[in-house]
């Protein structure tokens, strides 16, 4: 009888342990994939950086089309990016910089999640 609630103590003990490393995982896989995608919007970012002051891409009102972002090969989800007129609060009633917000949007384990950067850029 002994060894019999033996057994079962350790088949439940094995389960919980099968069970939170399935957890683990998954949280890992999720961590991934958004290390991915801030990868994916910092190089956005970048790129915007090196675009000149002029360019029809950093138009305040532009808002660029949804491209995909791809992790390990397959689509996971989209990048944006948007460009909004922002007041500098030292300069009462001057609109004078240009928001920049790269936003990237996946699922993952079938949770949406999504980060967004942004950056001033100064009007030409």
């Amino acid at each position: 009888m002994e060894a019999i609630v033996a057994s079962v103590i350790a088949v439940i003990a094995i389960l919980g342990m099968a069970y939170s490393f399935g957890l683990g995982r998954g949280l890992v896989f999720r961590y991934e994939i958004a290390r991915a995608a801030l990868g994916v919007a910092q190089t956005r970012m970048e790129m915007l950086t090196t675009l000149p002051r002029s360019s029809d891409s950093l138009d305040v009102g532009y808002a660029s089309p949804a491209a995909v972002f791809a992790y390990e090969g397959q689509n996971a989800g989209t990048e944006v990016w948007r460009v909004t007129a922002h007041d500098d609060p030292t300069l009462p009633g001057s609109t004078n910089l240009r928001r920049v917000e790269v936003v990237v949007r996946w699922e993952a384990g079938g949770l949406a999640d999504s980060l967004a950067l942004d950056r001033m850029f100064p009007l030409p």
